[in-house]
């Protein structure tokens, strides 16, 4: 018993994002920085203008040649899908690549036909920090390009932090169940989420080690059968 609670300890620590001391994994309920932006126009804005309203954040940068074009593929895609009304809900694709400028955001419009309703955005890298701190979002330089995660936000009408998806594996159902999140409804796998992963970690790894004891009894029986049925003869023999 003692093991096994040992195990579930370890289990939990590993699966913790604080685990080594830090954490840089989204937060529910976390709050946005209103911080300030610019658009394609080069009009300056700030984040406060999407209080009121869901808001889909996606972190894109416009000279990504492969990655983000997906993201925003997938999120077209499964927004038009999707049966929530768009006149309920905002969509910002944010650039986190601080030399993006109003005339690199027009061209990106146009080149990816962006919806007329999206806004896409830039901002300083004060700026950028500041929001990529907040979400809980990494970024690094390879070369003249950036590594990063592919994750779509859905914040609150209070710009916070309600709902995140990895990936471009989702559709039009997930982006409503996404935005009802946003919207106030309860999310109970959201909040719990890494409980749950880590007590399925822990269920996995006790039918590992259940599996292994099992396969260990039928070898061990297996062989005291094959032993007694080698003495027979010599008994019969007697």
């Amino acid at each position: 018993m003692k093991r096994i609670v040992a195990l579930f300890v370890l289990t939990l620590s590993a699966a913790s994002p604080c685990a080594n001391g830090f954490d840089v994994a989204p937060q529910q309920g976390r709050a946005i920085p209103s911080i300030n932006w610019i658009d394609e126009t080069g009009r300056s804005r700030q984040l406060s203008e999407f209080s009121g309203y869901p808001l889909i954040l996606l972190p894109i940068y416009t000279r990504c040649p492969g990655p983000c074009l997906q993201n925003v593929d997938r999120l077209k895609e499964a927004v038009a899908n999707s049966l929530s009304n768009p006149r309920q809900f905002r969509v910002l694709l944010f650039s986190f690549d601080p030399s993006d400028n109003a005339m690199t955001l027009k061209k990106y419009r146009e080149r990816e036909n962006i919806p007329l309703g999206w806004s896409i955005g830039a901002a300083s890298q004060n700026d950028v920090d500041a929001l990529l701190e907040s979400i809980g979002v990494q970024i690094g330089r390879a070369g003249s390009e950036f590594t990063h995660p592919n994750i779509v936000f859905f914040l609150n009408s209070k710009l916070r932090i309600a709902k995140w998806i990895y990936g471009t594996a989702y559709s039009g159902r997930e982006i409503d169940l996404a935005l009802k999140v946003a919207g106030g409804q309860s999310d109970w796998i959201g909040q719990h989420a890494q409980l749950v992963y880590s007590l399925l970690l822990f269920t996995g790894s006790m039918l590992c080690v259940a599996l292994t004891y099992y396969l260990a009894q039928l070898r061990s029986l297996k062989a005291s059968r094959e032993r007694s049925l080698a003495i027979q003869p010599l008994t019969a023999n007697r």
